[in-house]
């Protein structure tokens, strides 16, 4: 893990010469999901997830999201995929590395409400405030929940913002279990 987080603060270094405005903690977002799993089909969703400020270096973190997936019969037993809910809260810590750029750690209880599943997750990354409408980052983690393998999984996010207040953020991740995809609007506050 001291690797990896070794790894992701040397990929922000480029970005330290840029003259970008502040990174912002306090954001609200709706989604768009695209999961694949392995082994199964992908399937999309909705999401809400958000941030908030806890003074200069830490933060709260929520999200909820739903999936719309198939039924599937597994040794004679149906198993949901349709209608698959799931939420997450925790909190963040950040410190700067240069005046554009953070380096980022979050710990969150992750709660799977179709199966009754719980665990946690967490990750490390960088943010970078490369110009002042466009925002990138890159970030490894990992979630464990009950009965289920772990996943970690490889990062990186992109926003451009129309205004300091209004932006789009896309995501991508891969994992040894899964990729996604999300895409939706921010506000920023």
């Amino acid at each position: 893990m001291k690797r990896a987080a070794l790894v992701l603060a040397l990929m922000a270094v480029p970005f330290a010469a840029s003259h970008a405005s502040d990174l912002s903690y306090s954001w609200v977002e709706a989604d768009y999901l695209h999961v694949d799993p392995d082994h199964f089909d992908g399937t999309d969703g909705v999401g809400v997830r958000g941030s908030g400020a806890l003074g200069e270096n830490f933060n709260v973190i929520a999200g909820w999201s739903k999936l719309d997936g198939d039924k599937i019969h597994v040794g004679g037993t149906t198993v949901r995929f349709d209608d698959q809910k799931a939420w997450y809260a925790g909190f963040g810590y950040h410190t700067p590395i240069s005046n554009q750029v953070d380096l980022f750690a979050e710990v969150a209880y992750n709660k799977e409400t179709t199966y009754d599943g719980n665990g946690y997750s967490g990750r490390v990354g960088v943010r970078a405030a490369l110009t002042p409408q466009f925002e990138a980052g890159a970030s490894i983690g990992r979630t464990k929940l009950d009965n289920l393998e772990g996943n970690t999984a490889l990062g990186v996010y992109g926003q451009y913002k129309f205004t300091p207040l209004i932006g789009v953020v896309a995501e991508a991740s891969i994992g040894n279990n899964d990729k996604s995809f999300l895409i939706g609007p921010r506000v920023s506050f």
